[in-house]
């Protein structure tokens, strides 16, 4: 996430927090540059938490449109790099040793079990199509983490496997969604994007693989709502970005916040809204309709 307040340290921007009596909690300010001149007030509010500018008098602004105003002869883009704790912390090296290739799954084969061929057509799915298209394996085993799971590989950019994730198929078994262990990847974590070696000019975002199975190639899957600054720092450099989250509302706020963090970068970002259910669990027909209309 952009750091501002470490921005603001080493270029001398007057910038409080928390404590100040012009700060709220979580926020910082400084000065506006668009209503006061940035030489007064501290009505420029930074999100602490999510990264994003509001000033109290004109409103919010993009961190893009703050940082132009403010260093008006500086590579914006260089300084959102320099500035991002994400940049920061791929400084520092991690201390766990990583496999050379990922470690596969205990007692996974490839293809499904007829068990698992019917989960995925109960819930409309094509499982012939997605074994050829996601390479999707199975479980059978009745213990371990990896018990009766639908598998299918993590990619980078470059199409290599870095780890894996899984469906639960059983109501019963816990979590629902199995990822490969730190020590088990070949990769980052963070940096974790399901879909992503299928993606050329555009990018439709969703929360995991379920939705990418429905909407198809083009589409990638962040594992969950919460995403990382190194995923964000993969998919800014996609220049359409659409972001499909579910419709309920914490969901909806990470699609906001992860569409103002990208929306700095070239390229154009949009959250695409007005969709009642999960992209998962929309028709193939929605989905086919969905896609077209975004030129994918």
């Amino acid at each position: 996430m952009f750091n501002f307040s470490r921005l603001a340290s080493d270029k001398g921007i007057p910038f409080v927090e928390s404590g100040h009596h012009h700060a709220h909690e979580g926020w910082g300010q400084t000065h506006c540059p668009f209503c006061a001149d940035g030489t007064y007030g501290y009505h420029l509010g930074f999100n602490l938490a999510t990264g994003y500018f509001s000033c109290w008098r004109c409103g919010g602004k993009s961190t893009w449109k703050v940082l132009r105003t403010l260093f008006p002869h500086e590579n914006v883009n260089k300084l959102l790099e320099e500035y991002s704790d994400g940049q920061r912390q791929r400084n520092k090296a991690q201390t766990k040793t990583r496999s050379r290739s990922a470690k596969k799954p205990l007692k996974m084969r490839k293809g499904l079990y007829k068990e698992h061929k019917k989960y995925l057509t109960d819930r409309n799915f094509n499982p012939e199509k997605l074994e050829s298209e996601w390479e999707l394996s199975s479980t059978k085993s009745l213990s371990g983490e990896w018990r009766w799971r639908i598998i299918t590989p993590l990619k980078n950019m470059e199409s290599e496997i870095v780890g894996y994730t899984g469906r639960a198929i059983g109501l019963l078994t816990k979590p629902k969604w199995k990822t490969s262990s730190n020590e088990e990847l070949t990769d980052d974590p963070k940096k974790l994007i399901y879909g992503i070696e299928k993606i050329n000019d555009r990018v439709l975002i969703v929360e995991g693989p379920s939705d990418v199975w429905r909407m198809g190639p083009g589409t990638v899957g962040l594992l969950g709502i919460d995403w990382s600054v190194e995923q964000a720092h993969i998919l800014r450099r996609i220049p359409h970005r659409y972001i499909m989250f579910d419709s309920e509302p914490v969901a909806q706020a990470r699609a906001r916040q992860l569409a103002r963090w990208l929306s700095p970068f070239p390229g154009d970002t949009e959250i695409i809204t007005g969709i009642k259910k999960d992209p998962g669990s929309i028709s193939d027909e929605c989905a086919y309709n969905i896609m077209r209309d975004l030129s994918f």
